[in-house]
């Protein structure tokens, strides 16, 4: 909160001192940048393969479920002496079932934030590419906005070029 108020406080002591100064030369836009992300050819391709992934890991858990389920089922009808090793197997294969479950979450959570990492890495690499060629000193998130005429709105512009620039 204390940086937020000095910023703002440093924003308009530079407005008040020098705004007027400099405003014909400035331009700024801003962008929506979720809707960015979530238009982004490439966000929606790491969605679906990522959720392909998580449904193979979930059948997989689902099968181990069924197999130690019925190990279950059959520890009924065997004699004491073996009632007591095929309780081991059953508590065994549980142990590797939550193990199992917690390393996909693990692995899908680490592979997910990769992605993340990437397309935001991509998003904002044609953000600042875009500002160089079209001349722009400085585009704002667009929430982070009280007001902004929709002529600054750069959002179609950028999510265009993000799209061109992505390969499968």
């Amino acid at each position: 909160m204390k940086r937020f108020i000095a910023a703002s406080i440093g924003f308009i002591l530079l407005c008040s001192f020098s705004f007027s100064g400099f405003s014909k030369d400035f331009k700024f836009g801003c962008i929506n940048f979720l809707e960015v992300f979530n238009e982004y050819k490439k966000t929606k391709d790491y969605d679906e393969m990522l959720s392909k992934k998580q449904e193979e890991k979930e059948k997989q858990i689902k099968d181990q479920g069924a197999a130690i389920e019925k190990m279950q089922s059959k520890l009924s009808l065997l004699k004491d002496k073996d009632k007591e090793k095929e309780q081991q197997k059953i508590l065994d294969a549980e142990k590797e079932l939550k193990k199992l479950y917690l390393q996909s979450r693990a692995d899908l959570k680490k592979e997910r934030d990769e992605k993340m990492k990437e397309i935001f890495d991509d998003i904002e690499k044609v953000i600042k590419e875009y500002s160089k060629k079209n001349g722009f000193d400085l585009i704002l998130h667009r929430t982070a906005l009280l007001y902004a005429d929709q002529n600054t709105d750069v959002t179609a512009e950028i999510l265009k070029a993000v799209n061109d620039s992505y390969k499968k």
